[in-house]
C-alpha cells in the first residue's frame, strides 16, 4: 500500500463516473479514457488501460450526470494490473477551474443518493436489442442514460424483468455489443400510448475494451 494513504486530506468515496485525460508535454499530445474507482475533493483512484508513469503531469475530465468536472492532476501511486485488466493510479488535482471545486463537492454530497455508487449519466445512443433464446426479430430503441454497470433502455414494447438481450449500441465509434438482462420496467399505469417503454437493463458480459470505449462516449459527449 502506498505510504501516501494514511495522510489523506480529503475522504474518498467509491463512486464511479467516465474520466478522459490528456497528458501534458510537447505534441502530439496522448489522450486516454477511463473510470473513477473513488473520488475526493483532492482527488481519485483511475482505472486506465495504460500505465501512467509517476509524477505525470495530466489534463483530466470527468463526466457525471450534472455535467463535466475538469481541471490538473498529477500521478502519485500506480498499481499492478488487476483481474479485468486495468491498472489503477492515484491521482492528485493540483488545480481546477473556479466552478470546478463546488460542481464536485456537490457530486460527493449526493454520494448517497447514487445507486450503487454508479452515476448514470443522460446519454441516448441507438440501439437494436435481441432477445436471447427467441427468434422475433430484433427490437429498435435508444438508451436513456449510460453508467459503469448498465443502462436504461426506451423501447417500443415492455420485456419481462429477467429477460436476457443482446444489445447493440450504434455509436460514434462503431458497433458496442454487450449482453445483459431486464432488471426493471416501466410500471403499466406509468407507460405512455405511443410512447417507448423504459427498461433497466444490467451488464452480465461486456469487455473490457468495450467497457473503456463506453467511458469514453460518455466522457467525450457535450
Amino acid at each position: 500500500m502506498p505510504d501516501w494513504l494514511g495522510q489523506r486530506h480529503f475522504p474518498r468515496y467509491p463512486i464511479v463516473v467516465a474520466a478522459l485525460y490528456t497528458l501534458e508535454g510537447p505534441p502530439p499530445e496522448s489522450t486516454g479514457a477511463g473510470w473513477t474507482r473513488n473520488l475526493s475533493e483532492g482527488g481519485a483512484c483511475l482505472e486506465l488501460t495504460e500505465r501512467l508513469d509517476l509524477s505525470t503531469s495530466l489534463r483530466v475530465r470527468l463526466r457525471t450526470d450534472q455535467g463535466g468536472i475538469a481541471g490538473q492532476a498529477r500521478v502519485i501511486w500506480v498499481g499492478e494490473p488487476d483481474s479485468t485488466g486495468g491498472i489503477l493510479h492515484g491521482m492528485a488535482f493540483t488545480q481546477l477551474a473556479p466552478v470546478q471545486p463546488q460542481a464536485l463537492r456537490e457530486l460527493l454530497a449526493r454520494r448517497s443518493s447514487v445507486w450503487r455508487a454508479v452515476v448514470r449519466v443522460p446519454q441516448e445512443i441507438p440501439v437494436t436489442c435481441q432477445i436471447k433464446g427467441e427468434a422475433r426479430s430484433p427490437l429498435q430503441g435508444r438508451t436513456g442514460n449510460i453508467s459503469r454497470r448498465g443502462l436504461s433502455l426506451h423501447l417500443p414494447l415492455a420485456i419481462p424483468p429477467g429477460s436476457a438481450l443482446e444489445v447493440t449500441l450504434h455509436s460514434s465509434h462503431g458497433p458496442l455489443t454487450v449482453e445483459g438482462t431486464i432488471v426493471r420496467v416501466e410500471p403499466l399505469d406509468a407507460q405512455i400510448p405511443g410512447e417507448p417503454i423504459r427498461h433497466g437493463f444490467q451488464f452480465t458480459d461486456i469487455s473490457y475494451s468495450t467497457g473503456m470505449t463506453l467511458g469514453r462516449i460518455l466522457v467525450e459527449a457535450p
